[in-house]
């Protein structure tokens, strides 16, 4: 699965003189889409929709989904943007479009068209390699003496491994990392496991 770079993005494309705007954004938590959507809709205030859908990793590792057709012909605006996003297996985002309806009905089938389009669009325009592959992660916990503190960093930065926090006591230092399976599987191999000492979970 693959999965957006923080900063977002967007795409316009004109249907018949509709606008569809669609933005691309990252998120891991359902409830900033609906807080985006209506800031979408204060920023364009003559927009007639702002629709989404969007795929997340929730807590237990598994993959939610859900859309919004805003006011659009039920199923023809959500339900397309998700498939697109099925499709390229893209995951812990939103593609969420805003449309200007441009005096010319494009009928439910068009609708659907025009939605998926911008959604793929949207995807495409950005670059599949700019995309980063989504995988799943562990905590564990690093324990070391001060004298291996720095040598135990370098090694923990050399497998890619993520210090996400770290805490001093009188026998040494404990780091908490955030490691993929085969980031776990390098430290666990280590060679001189007398450095440190591994346990899951935080501290």
């Amino acid at each position: 699965m693959l999965v957006l770079p923080p900063n977002g993005h967007t795409c316009e494309t004109e249907v018949k003189n509709s606008r569809f705007i669609a933005e691309i954004l990252p998120i891991t938590d359902p409830e900033i889409i609906k807080i985006r959507q209506q800031a979408l809709k204060e920023a364009h205030p003559k927009a007639n929709h702002v629709c989404y859908g969007f795929r997340a990793i929730n807590p237990e590792g598994q993959v939610v989904e859900g859309f919004s057709d805003d006011g659009e012909p039920g199923g023809t605006s959500g339900p397309p943007i998700l498939r697109v996003m099925q499709h390229h297996n893209v995951i812990n985002c939103a593609i969420l479009i805003t449309r200007y309806f441009g005096g010319i009905k494009l009928g439910m089938g068009g609708l659907q068209r025009a939605y998926g389009s911008s959604a793929s669009d949207a995807i495409m325009s950005f670059g599949k390699e700019n995309w980063v592959e989504w995988r799943p992660v562990n905590t564990l916990c690093i324990r070391c003496d001060f004298k291996n503190e720095a040598q135990v960093r370098y090694i923990a930065m050399e497998v890619g491994a993520a210090v996400e926090e770290e805490q001093y006591s009188e026998n040494g230092v404990a780091l908490t990392l955030t490691v993929t399976e085969d980031q776990e599987t390098l430290l666990r191999n280590h060679g001189d496991a007398r450095l440190f000492e591994i346990t899951s979970g935080t501290p």
